[in-house]
């Protein structure tokens, strides 16, 4: 009789673990869940045009100039808006973060209309956060920052992530959570 209680008991375990999901096997995304969600806006963003990376605690969206400004001024396209405004949303359902919003062109020799232009790039990541802000955003810390060509640290191949230079003629959005510390 013992036998067959664990017999029994045994079969009962090991179906258990049978049905047991592999931990290796990704959760199936259930619509109307906040991941499916999230999900949803990512897919979203990059429809129009906005790279999404997320490195670490630290969220990146890299925005392609081109696809955001008239050419070689810091006035944002009439197009650029629904994406903008998604980030906004987006960015509104992170707690306590802080935004670092950068510009750059890289340092390169090229022709006239496309050597880096720090001021351009200033104004260009400038424009941008006063769209978000306008479109109200809800940060603790933003900033603006002009971004041109490559530190000594990147030739040598020895960058870090805080540190290293977003894409060739881009505007990056970076979400970073911010310590206790830092949000006072």
């Amino acid at each position: 009789m013992k036998s067959c209680y664990f017999f029994v008991l045994s079969v009962l375990l090991l179906s258990g673990c049978a049905s047991q999901r592999p931990s290796d096997m990704p959760m199936p995304i259930v619509p109307g869940s906040a991941v499916y969600q999230q999900q949803n806006q990512i897919d979203n963003l990059k429809k129009g045009g906005v790279q999404v990376i997320q490195l670490g605690d630290e969220l990146r969206l890299v925005l392609p100039t081109k696809r955001f400004f008239s050419k070689n001024t810091y006035v944002l396209k009439p197009a650029s808006s629904p994406s903008l405004d998604q980030i906004v949303v987006f960015l509104n359902q992170r707690k306590n973060f802080g935004i670092n919003v950068l510009a750059y062109t890289p340092s390169l020799e090229v022709a006239d209309d496309f050597k880096p232009n720090t001021s351009l790039e200033q104004q260009q990541a400038q424009a941008i956060v006063d769209y978000l802000l306008q479109r109200g955003l809800n940060t603790r810390l933003i900033t603006a920052t002009a971004w041109t060509g490559v530190s000594d640290k990147q030739k040598q191949g020895s960058g870090c992530f805080s540190d290293d230079a977003p894409g060739v003629f881009s505007v990056e959005i970076r979400a970073r959570l911010l310590q206790p510390e830092q949000s006072q």
